[in-house]
């Protein structure tokens, strides 16, 4: 008995401590580390839940057509999506306990891609709930791979966010993929991409692209110390491995010490991070963060 309640007290004990932090602190990272409030008391599943294993990563290389640029001289040094096109981004969002950041992090870049395109009359929120509902090419809380989930956005698309909302981040089920919004109004109507480009390990494409067409789906292998990520150009500096994340890379900068970073937009809600959103050092494909990079394109 006294071995099975160590074991269960383990088990709920929250998976941040200060001790961690303090040792994270003490190897005197450049990033500013804290035990932020999105993930206060939480055990070690419930953060795992908000992650993808890491196979979704690996298995993605090579999957889709390369996109590339023939010049790529006159790339801005420094771009900032939230700046450029304020009326295109919406609020930060929160994926709650549902592995879907595969699927927020894509229909976030779907949307602001379309509303860079001019393709829609005003901002729209596309919903990853249909995407987590219908793409049976993926994994809905358990995962999903990048070029598997742009192919889905190109044959099939998604509907408006507004038509079917966000539920799976607090049932963690895929749930039935709807014929009819969810106050049964209308038809689900699909806005689709006709086509997909990765730029991934390209940094001038990413970079150009990102200035020139608007964000990108991104991922990365995500250790334990990013759970401790507050503010500033995040680098790994300890811990093990914990997971892959799908995330929308918005733009790119140099800090005041020189520091060249991208700007990454998170499904963690606003009270984490900076505002939703982290930087990450650019151009040493830290955490494998630079492999990958989708973008969606769409006939006008």
């Amino acid at each position: 008995m006294k071995l099975f309640l160590l074991a269960a007290a383990a088990f709920s004990a929250p998976a941040l401590t200060v001790s961690e932090l303090n040792h994270i602190k003490s190897l005197n990272p450049r990033w500013k580390a804290g035990i932020p409030k999105r993930f206060e008391g939480l055990t070690k599943d419930e953060i795992s839940s908000l992650l993808m294993p890491v196979s979704f990563l690996k298995n993605a290389k090579g999957a889709a057509p390369r996109g590339t640029f023939t010049d790529k001289d006159d790339v801005p040094e420094s771009f900032d999506f939230r700046e450029e096109y304020p009326h295109c981004i919406p609020e930060v969002v929160d994926q709650g306990g549902c592995g879907s950041c595969w699927a927020f992090s894509s229909v976030a870049t779907f949307g602001d891609r379309r509303c860079v395109a001019g393709l829609d009359k005003k901002p729209v929120k596309y919903s990853p709930q249909y995407v987590v509902s219908c793409d049976h090419g993926d994994m809905a809380c358990n995962g999903g791979w990048l070029p598997n989930v742009w192919k889905f956005l190109t044959k099939t698309g998604t509907t408006t966010d507004e038509c079917v909302p966000y539920k799976s981040g607090s049932t963690t089920l895929r749930g039935t993929c709807p014929t009819k919004c969810a106050d049964g109004s209308s038809k689900v109507h699909l806005a689709t991409a006709t086509s997909y480009k990765d730029y991934g390990l390209d940094i001038p494409a990413m970079m150009k692209a990102l200035s020139t067409s608007g964000p990108l789906q991104v991922a990365f292998l995500v250790h334990s110390d990013f759970m401790y990520y507050e503010s500033g150009v995040y680098q790994h500096t300890y811990g093990y491995m914990e997971g892959g994340h799908a995330v929308e890379m918005v733009g790119y900068g140099t800090d005041d010490d020189g520091v060249d970073y991208w700007i990454i937009k998170n499904s963690w809600g606003p009270d984490w991070g900076e505002d939703g959103y982290f930087r990450m050092i650019r151009g040493i494909n830290d955490c494998s963060i630079e492999e990958q990079a989708y973008a969606g394109f769409f006939d006008e």
